[in-house]
């Protein structure tokens, strides 16, 4: 049996899939396999993954007949995940040669941890650097954890944590598009400490498909921070998939808004003016009040990761 699992979601990254898959598979740490869970992709991204695992019995392709989320298709894979370690990581995201062996050897000189992330990188769509963007910081230590958790997730969907964090939670839960922030908050709830290393150890593929910019999840934040706070207050939560849609149903033009705040922000961030940077920041945050509340978490956050011993 191999010592970790890369546990790898995929849906619809036909154009990425092989470069993930060789990043995992060119590691400098090489007991391991590798689960590829589909979630019903309508592209070739299954056969192309197939394709390679006929070439490397490390590699085990499964999926859902048709689109039911990223919780099922994990769900799925995890069943096949039968080692010590689990990683994780997206089927269009790059890893560094020496992300496994750094994250387990930090595992395995500190016990008392059950899951490690590390800081990130973001790309394109074509693998560039973004101007502005550069490395993420992540917090590295229990205090920082602590004061920033609730304002975005403690570490990225990268991360490589002990095989009884996943027993002891039983998976995912069914949220849609923040099912790795619910997961890291049910696992702080039961006890497991997480953290991350400081160094950049994956490259994150920011792309205008991603989940990452609708406001279903700006939404689920807040629905999974009520839930963590239930769970202080009682032991348990009141977690539903009824609850989950009603915390994140919104209408037309509270949608209409937020869509034109995203495309203001996009422009913002890519502008070389100064001036016209802020302005369109700005305005996107008077156009979508949950934009503005965005963007003042990761002020917080990011005043928070400033504090010394706190981050990279």
């Amino acid at each position: 049996m191999a010592k970790i699992s890369v546990l790898m979601n995929v849906f619809n990254v036909e154009p990425y899939i092989a470069e993930a898959l060789k990043s995992i598979q060119s590691q400098t740490f090489q007991d391991i396999d590798i689960v590829v869970a589909d979630d019903g992709s309508k592209d070739r991204t299954r056969q192309v993954a197939e394709q390679i695992a006929s070439t490397d019995r490390r590699i085990t392709v499964v999926g859902t007949p048709d689109n039911r989320g990223i919780p099922a298709a994990l769900n799925l894979g995890l069943a096949l995940c039968h080692t010590p370690y689990i990683a994780k990581m997206d089927g269009d995201d790059i890893a560094l040669p020496t992300r496994l062996e750094k994250q387990l050897r930090f595992l395995e000189n500190n016990p008392d941890v059950s899951l490690v992330g590390c800081a990130t990188t973001a790309i394109d769509q074509s693998g560039r650097l973004i101007p502005g963007l550069g490395v993420s910081q992540k917090p590295i230590t229990q205090e920082a954890v602590a004061e920033t958790m609730l304002l975005a997730p403690p570490c990225s969907h990268i991360w490589l944590a002990r095989r009884e964090v996943y027993d002891t939670l039983s998976g995912y839960r069914e949220i849609e598009v923040a099912e790795d922030y619910d997961f890291l908050l049910r696992a702080i709830s039961s006890g497991f400490r997480i953290t991350n290393l400081p160094e950049s150890l994956m490259l994150i593929r920011t792309r205008s498909g991603n989940v990452s910019s609708r406001l279903e999840q700006r939404k689920a934040h807040y629905y999974i921070v009520k839930l963590y706070r239930e769970r202080l207050e009682r032991g348990v939560d009141s977690f539903s998939k009824e609850g989950y849609a009603r915390a994140v149903r919104s209408g037309k033009v509270e949608d209409g808004a937020f869509r034109l705040a995203m495309q203001c922000a996009r422009k913002g961030f890519r502008s070389h003016s100064r001036v016209l940077r802020y302005f369109l920041l700005m305005f996107s945050a008077l156009v979508s009040p949950w934009q503005a509340r965005y963007y003042l978490i990761r002020f917080h956050l990011k005043m928070a990761l400033r504090t010394p011993g706190y981050s990279a």
